[in-house]
């Protein structure tokens, strides 16, 4: 059934490396965000994927993963799966009391800067320097042997996780600088990526998993957990959709 599948679609030849495992779209970095069935494309990468980050008022300069150890409690959802316009309006960021705002209601952020101890404002992000993040189920299994525990949601950054039922540990490390499919969406490969993790200066409450020995394991891999890619064409992109290698 996958072959007639991949037919239908010109890939007669074509490699299948594995199968889109899950999805993470994260509206406002640097805060936590969810893990959808279904996303849209566009633009080079996800519909409202890190569409806002969180700076600094006085210099502009973007919000650390640590500035505060709130932080992870904070997350940012779509409430429609596929939403598409007026992605502000559809925004909700949760605080760690557990209550939710509207995007555009100043409280989560007022909140946020007094645990922070400074102002913070909200900038919209340019298209150009939001590339997906992926990392293969194998790699992220290792990352969390090393951590000792699993890891937490705001600390996994990886939009996509890709199982590969034969692959080790960075095995697609082999696919920087080549073009692949997942479901009818096609995506090039572009280079390593720096933030698919978040390893170090982040401590989680409650968390039991170490983060020198993430850090560690990070720095002995170059620096970089994961891939950066951006998407051609396509309109969405499923889990469960098959992974295929195209050139």
């Amino acid at each position: 059934m996958l072959e007639e599948g991949l037919d239908g679609l010109g890939l007669e030849l074509a490699e299948v490396v594995g199968r889109l495992v899950a999805l993470n779209r994260f509206p406002v970095e640097p805060i936590g965000g969810e893990s959808p069935n279904t996303v849209l494309l566009a633009s080079g990468g996800f519909v409202g994927d890190r569409v806002y980050e969180i700076c600094e008022s006085s210099t502009g300069a973007p919000l650390a993963p640590s500035a505060t150890s709130e932080l992870p409690s904070y997350a940012a959802r779509y409430l429609e799966d596929l939403v598409a316009e007026e992605l502000d309006r559809w925004t909700r960021v949760r605080t760690p009391s557990g209550k939710e705002y509207t995007m555009t209601d100043g409280g989560w952020l007022a909140e946020l800067s007094h645990a922070v101890g400074f102002p913070l404002v909200l900038a919209r992000r340019a298209a150009e320097t939001n590339p997906l993040r992926l990392v293969s189920r194998p790699t992220l299994r290792l990352a969390e042997r090393t951590y000792g525990a699993p890891l937490e949601p705001f600390r996994l950054r990886a939009n996509m996780v890709v199982d590969m039922s034969e692959g080790k540990a960075f095995d697609e490390d082999q696919w920087k600088g080549r073009r692949i499919r997942i479901g009818q969406a096609l995506l090039e490969v572009a280079d390593y990526a720096a933030d698919c993790i978040v390893s170090r200066g982040v401590q989680i409450q409650g968390s039991p998993g170490d983060t020198d020995l993430l850090a560690g394991l990070v720095q002995i891999h170059g620096g970089h957990l994961g891939l950066a890619a951006r998407v051609l064409e396509g309109q969405r992109m499923r889990t469960g959709d098959p992974v295929v290698l195209v050139d």
